[in-house]
């Protein structure tokens, strides 16, 4: 989250609007809070949408001597008795914490609060809000994708969809790139430092090719790279960045074709397939150049953008949200004691300073969640992914609890488990037949045992009437 404080401190110049009644407090208006809260709200209303439960996470801890080594930037205090307490400076370690310590292997959860970093000088800690939306178990990269959709989801509510910018990139990727452009290992940190300041131009922007010549100088002179690197990591910006299909392609033909760099390759061409599913093929390019956000995520990776207005191209957008697997993190801290495999991971994080900007007076939360959850499921046919996809989507946009089990192809069993496990009582069935024959799918309500076909266009008013009369009417079952 690094960059997403430093890049909030410069355009919002270290708050939002504020007013001063007295030297010692800071307070925003009553409409900044106002319009903070509704954010706020909304977002959680997305999160929890998405299946998501909220897990509270202290503002801060005493330091004892057995934590790891701290950040430079984290916020200390010193208590009258003597004790040292460390202000919460990110919310996923403590709940990755939390995870190993139960052993848990399916969840989602989110929190928004307020996180701290110090502040240059003598000036008071700034805080930041942050919201965090984490998936734990499923398949890579379908969690990547569900994840790219919650900030889509909540982004949405406030701009218009042509203003959000998708950045995909592999971690195995970034590695290769280094090598094909022949940048040494001890160096790829400080090369990554300098390209992150492009990083907020889309690739092939004309803001981002101007930035070429301060950056070729800074690697030449700074770091002492070669001309032959210099040219080569210009030309991975502007062969191996941009289009996704195209710059897939052109990988493909680049990079040394290991087994790693083949499945990483597949994984991004696979999460692109998954999120064309979610309309949001125009959202999307490759930045190959891009480096993870955290040290923490291995694998894939994305960064999430607005862009000030709707015309493309947009010569620099505002950095919303950055995100990606952190098995790597849960793999670290896991009790392997228990002779059990921790599960896969994925998480993103919101920079809420961000979508306060775009938040006005006529945006408000919909107050209205239909007190129903709901699993898709599917029968057969390989999965139906694709349709187990639309339809949940479906049910997000009419505002409804849904989820369905990150897994291209789970058994019923495993979807009945999991509706147990997380105390989903509605599935909604989908099999081969009813699409190919009859154009019907299943309506189960588990508790009540009661179960009714209906047309697939259906579905969403059929639960919106259940729901409407918490389901005392058992005559709708008929």
């Amino acid at each position: 989250m690094k960059r997403l404080v430093v890049k909030a401190l410069h355009l919002n110049g270290g708050s939002s609007k504020q007013i001063r009644d007295d030297p010692s407090f800071l307070q925003y208006t009553e409409l900044d809070t106002e319009l903070q809260d509704n954010a706020i709200e909304i977002t959680k209303e997305v999160f929890r949408q998405h299946g998501a439960k909220r897990l509270e996470i202290s503002p801060m801890r005493i330091l004892d001597g057995y934590q790891p080594v701290n950040r430079w930037n984290t916020v200390k205090l010193l208590t009258s008795g003597g004790d040292m307490l460390e202000l919460c400076h990110e919310l996923r370690t403590p709940f990755v914490d939390w995870l190993v310590a139960n052993q848990v292997f399916s969840f989602k959860r989110y929190e928004v609060n307020r996180v701290y970093r110090r502040a240059v000088g003598h000036s008071t800690p700034n805080r930041f809000y942050q919201g965090d939306f984490d998936i734990i178990g499923g398949s890579s990269p379908l969690m990547e994708a569900e994840a790219v959709k919650v900030v889509v989801d909540i982004a949405t509510k406030f701009c218009h969809p042509s203003m959000i910018d998708i950045r995909l990139n592999h971690t195995q990727v970034l590695e290769e790139v280094w090598s094909w452009a022949g940048v040494s290992t001890e160096l790829r940190q400080n090369v990554a430092e300098l390209l992150s300041l492009i990083g907020s131009s889309p690739p092939h922007s004309t803001k981002r090719k101007s930035n070429w010549g301060f950056i070729r100088r800074q690697l030449l002179q700074d770091l002492h790279l070669s001309e032959v690197v210099v040219d080569r990591l210009q030309t991975a910006d502007l062969r191996f960045c941009g289009s996704a299909d195209q710059a897939l392609a052109r990988l493909r033909g680049a990079l040394f074709p290991d087994k790693f760099t083949r499945k990483a390759l597949e994984e991004i061409s696979t999460l692109v397939r998954y999120l064309r599913i979610w309309n949001m093929e125009k959202n999307i390019s490759i930045d190959v150049l891009m480096p993870p956000s955290e040290e923490y995520y291995r694998g894939l990776c994305f960064q999430i953008f607005l862009k000030d207005h709707m015309q493309v191209p947009v010569s620099e957008a505002t950095l919303m949200a950055v995100g990606g697997r952190y098995d790597y993190l849960v793999h670290q801290k896991w009790n392997y004691e228990n002779r059990s495999n921790p599960p896969g991971a994925v998480g993103t994080s919101l920079a809420m300073e961000k979508v306060f900007r775009h938040c006005s007076v006529d945006i408000k939360p919909s107050r209205i969640e239909l007190n129903i959850n709901v699993l898709v499921c599917s029968k057969g046919g390989g999965g139906l992914l694709l349709e187990r996809m639309e339809l949940v989507a479906e049910l997000w946009q009419a505002s409804m609890k849904a989820e369905f089990v990150l897994l291209e192809d789970p058994s019923l069993t495993e979807q009945y488990e999991y509706a147990a496990e997380h105390d989903i009582k509605f599935l909604v069935l989908i099999t081969e037949a009813g699409l190919t024959q009859t154009g019907l799918i299943k309506v189960r309500h588990l508790e009540l045992k009661k179960e009714k076909e209906i047309e697939r266009g259906e579905v969403i008013k059929f639960l919106t009437d259940a729901a409407s009369t918490q389901f005392r009417n058992l005559s709708i079952w008929n």
